[in-house]
């Protein structure tokens, strides 16, 4: 699993940064070799003036499936980091579970339509 981290107009201080690898590393334990990048993006959408403007958005790349991405904007961004990761997590298990489910349709698909059918024999003595 490739991690790359990003911040846009947005000091990443080095308590912010261990927490994002926490919570990444936490929320992804269970599909991380599954998947194949994770980019995560932290901005600071209104600059100084505060308010709600922390936004945390996280693109997930499962091979075979399109990129998934999450966008949380909160208060503060150990609240957007938080929400943005365990969506993400969330709905990339499901991915990884799919691309699995389909893999394993895909061989049964293909065995059944390497088999030649069962041939009826007719008995002329009936």
């Amino acid at each position: 699993m490739d991690v790359q981290l990003v911040a846009q107009e947005f000091s990443f201080t080095p308590s912010l940064r261990e927490h994002l690898e926490r919570r990444l590393a936490s929320a992804f334990a269970r599909t991380r070799n599954r998947i194949g990048r994770i980019v995560v993006r932290l901005r600071d959408l209104n600059g100084p003036r505060g308010g709600r403007d922390k936004l945390c958005q996280v693109s997930v790349a499962v091979p075979g499936r399109p990129e998934m991405v999450v966008r949380e904007v909160r208060a503060d961004m150990y609240g957007a980091i938080d929400g943005a990761v365990k969506r993400a997590a969330y709905h990339a298990c499901r991915l990884a579970v799919k691309v699995r489910h389909d893999a394993r349709h895909d061989k049964s698909r293909t065995r059944e339509q390497g088999r030649t059918p069962p041939q009826l024999s007719e008995d002329s003595d009936a």
